[in-house]
């Protein structure tokens, strides 16, 4: 079942539970999807759409299949970011950029949203990127595709997600080769987890970082498929950025888990960060309207 086809089987239901009024007791299920992987952090899933909108319910049902894409991004247009405004640098501007820009500053706060300094609306079969734009990770592009409202919704939280993991209070940029020499933690494309910080206590405390992992869409889905109750979705398994990126897309969308599964555990451990349940209370009040 396509999941734009189980949304709109759910949706009647699911305006009639405003996330802003659910409890926060009831222990959420897991979607479990596959997609593929990017050099870049990439949202490439249409299942998570049905995270949406059944997520007031307290539970997730969703059967869909999703094909195996290669993941081809065009950017169509690329603009500047002027405090809340957007400016074209170049390309073609739609109407649904500026909508899709509108919906980014309505549910992330200024605090969370300053290091976006380029948006880039994309085509191809990838949802959602983010890209680091300087070194230091101090300025980052987020690159969004033309998608329905609610799933929109969806691939700007988890790109909010590699933000909020990857950005310079998370890991020390990969500046010069001795950054990496030098980690003792994990090191990612762009740079050395810090000590005690969100991103460096998820992979310490889920990933064997000395054992590596292989990323093929064969080698995830076997991860995957070894131990499903250890990740919030298939493509969770890709590697840790990719899983702190799936799971907080689940810590903004359910509710506290009640569980003890590894994929509980995870989430979990993001609310043990009182600057993340802060934002987290931020994009609920914004994804209830």
């Amino acid at each position: 079942m396509a999941a734009a086809t189980f949304l709109r089987m759910l949706w009647p239901v699911a305006e009639a539970n405003s996330l802003s009024g659910m409890p926060e007791t009831v222990e959420p299920c897991h979607l479990k999807e596959l997609a593929g992987e990017s050099t870049i952090h990439t949202m490439n899933r249409s299942g998570l759409l049905a995270l949406s909108a059944a997520v007031t319910l307290g539970m997730v049902l969703v059967a869909g299949q999703i094909e195996d894409l290669a993941e081809r991004t065009d950017i169509t247009a690329s603009y500047e970011v002027k405090g809340d405004a957007i400016v074209l640098l170049e390309g073609t501007p739609e109407d649904w950029h500026a909508d899709a820009w509108a919906r980014w500053v309505e549910l992330v706060p200024t605090s969370a949203r300053w290091r976006v300094g380029r948006f880039d609306a994309i085509a191809g079969s990838v949802e959602g990127q983010v890209e680091p734009l300087s070194d230091s990770l101090a300025v980052w592009s987020l690159r969004i595709a033309e998608l329905d409202d609610n799933l929109r919704d969806v691939a700007l939280v988890h790109e909010l997600g590699h933000l909020i993991s990857l950005g310079p209070t998370e890991v020390v940029p990969a500046t010069d080769p001795g950054v990496e020499q030098g980690c003792v933690t994990y090191f990612s494309i762009e740079g050395c987890a810090i000590p005690g910080r969100v991103f460096e206590r998820f992979v310490s405390s889920f990933w064997n970082v000395e054992d590596g992992w292989e990323t093929s869409d064969g080698a995830v889905t076997d991860r995957h498929s070894a131990s499903p109750e250890s990740f919030v979705t298939n493509y969770a398994a890709t590697n840790p950025g990719e899983d702190i990126a799936e799971t907080c897309v689940f810590f903004i969308y359910s509710l506290r888990p009640t569980g003890n599964t590894v994929a509980d555990q995870k989430i979990s451990l993001l609310w043990e960060f009182p600057e993340l349940v802060q934002l987290r209370s931020w994009l609920r009040r914004g994804l209830a309207n």
